[in-house]
């Protein structure tokens, strides 16, 4: 069950909704209240198929080992959605063969309720590098929402601030999408930020500010506050108000 202490950057974004510069504590706390927490979810992530999204930019397994592996691999309940998902990107990850570094998937802090911190969950798995073009990828292989413009330039702003630092500043994100297309169906599209509009800091401070007051208040409307299964997870200042 869907819990407010981690959430996917995506379903923090959509939380921001379509118009995140305008978005209230009480409309971010609407939509976990209405929606979010009511759903038990499929069973399954789509782990699996994000983890050999690695190999195949990496060229060490071909398209058919790739939907093997998904086939073969994790909770037998989302087998066949980790196979359709990788089976969707691979042309593209194998025609863009990179040197890949791995990333992991992140627990970052966004600020703190009720002695509890709140989490903001990452699963971008890698920085690759082709052609001196250095991209932070983050897949997005969910059949359950199709993001909006606004709602994939907010969740990609967040994974570029927390990530394109140190050795890797300058770097670009790159979100392979591959979700509901405009006929229900699965479809693919690879997205860059150089192409959108990415966010300041101070913007997304603000962002953050407005997220986390929601949470409170969907917690005071008597939504549970289950702290979060954080294994697998490098967590970025657990104890700091702000991840910024």
């Amino acid at each position: 069950m869907p819990g407010l202490l981690l959430m996917n950057v995506l379903d923090v974004a959509r939380a921001l909704g379509g118009a995140p510069l305008l978005v209230t504590p009480e409309q971010v706390a609407d939509w976990p209240l209405s929606d979010y927490l009511k759903k038990r979810g499929g069973g399954f992530n789509y782990d699996v198929a994000i983890n050999a999204t690695y190999d195949l930019f990496r060229g060490v397994v071909s398209r058919e080992q790739a939907a093997l592996h998904c086939l073969t691999t994790g909770n037998p309940k989302g087998r066949r959605q980790n196979t359709e998902a990788i089976k969707c990107v691979a042309d593209y990850a194998l025609a863009n063969v990179s040197n890949c570094q791995r990333i992991g998937f992140t627990a970052v802090a966004a600020g703190r309720v009720k002695n509890e911190t709140v989490y903001i969950g990452i699963k971008a798995p890698m920085l690759r590098v082709r052609d001196d073009e250095a991209l932070i990828v983050m897949p997005g292989y969910r059949m359950s929402h199709r993001p909006g413009e606004a709602e994939i330039d907010v969740a990609c702003s967040i994974v570029l601030d927390n990530f394109a630092r140190d050795d890797r500043a300058g770097a670009d994100f790159e979100y392979l999408y591959a979700g509901p297309g405009p006929d229900g169906n699965r479809w693919f599209r690879p997205i860059k930020g150089r192409d959108r509009k990415i966010y300041s800091r101070d913007i997304l401070d603000g962002f953050m500010d407005t997220f986390v007051k929601g949470v409170a208040l969907a917690i005071e409307a008597g939504a549970e506050p289950k702290r979060p299964d954080l294994r697998g997870y490098r967590i970025i200042d657990p104890l700091q108000p702000s991840i910024f």
